[in-house]
């Protein structure tokens, strides 16, 4: 057997600077997905939380589907499926470079789904107490919802929103399923484009899981110190 070679297939030239750009899409696509999942987490919420019934049920299936439903078959039939839907109905094609965005739209899809149920949970733990000191108040309940129920259910919940971030930054790496180009690759595309090009997977795959257990550890400590400021903060007005 062959001693690992990672001076020629990790640091040589052109591939070290192909898995340092790898390492900054995956940033990219955690922070897209983050924020993406976020939205989609509030959205639902409120439909879950909603006077309407049509608005009630909306929520629920969106949770219903999308925490059930795996991420690879999710991405593989928004890359593959999709588009041949979307030209058998307009006659045209998606713009190029699409597979990047549903790459994005699917993992926030994804990850709406959990964050619904997490901040939902965090509605759930607000002191009813306060909702009815707020009414006293004179808010509407909108008013109520945005500016008492919603912040303070954030707070309670961030070491699981946290706990969601990692999750989202390690299905980063389901990014290989599709056909990006080689610029939006994050680092297991890369090591797969290297041992394409070189027919030499260990390496750079090492390489890529040693990236991604770094980013790993990084991440979950600096959002576990913000979790447990928040925390402290709650724990200091109640």
């Amino acid at each position: 057997m062959n001693s690992l070679d990672f001076s020629r297939y990790v640091f040589g030239p052109p591939y070290f600077a192909w898995l340092c750009r790898g390492f900054l899409m995956t940033l990219l696509i955690t922070a897209l997905g983050a924020f993406g999942g976020m939205l989609f987490g509030v959205i639902a919420l409120r439909c879950r939380i909603s006077a309407n019934r049509l608005a009630r049920a909306a929520g629920a299936g969106y949770i219903l589907m999308f925490r059930n439903l795996p991420v690879v078959p999710l991405l593989l039939f928004l890359t593959f499926a999709f588009p041949g839907i979307y030209r058998q109905s307009t006659g045209g094609d998606l713009p190029r470079g699409f597979e990047f965005s549903f790459l994005i739209l699917g993992l926030s899809l994804n990850a709406g789904a959990y964050i619904a149920e997490i901040l939902r949970a965090g509605v759930e733990a607000v002191s009813y107490t306060q909702i009815e000191a707020a009414r006293v108040l004179g808010l509407s309940m909108s008013s109520i919802r945005r500016r008492v129920i919603f912040p303070q259910a954030a707070l309670i919940v961030a070491p699981a929103l946290a706990s969601r971030c990692i999750h989202i930054m390690k299905n980063a790496s389901l990014a290989l399923v599709m056909p990006l180009a080689p610029s939006a690759m994050e680092m297991v595309g890369q090591a797969g484009r290297i041992a394409g090009q070189t027919f030499s997977w260990i390496e750079p795959l090492i390489f890529a899981a040693a990236g991604y257990l770094t980013l790993s550890l990084i991440l979950s400590r600096l959002l576990n110190r913000w979790a447990d400021r928040e925390h402290a903060r709650i724990g200091a007005g109640l």
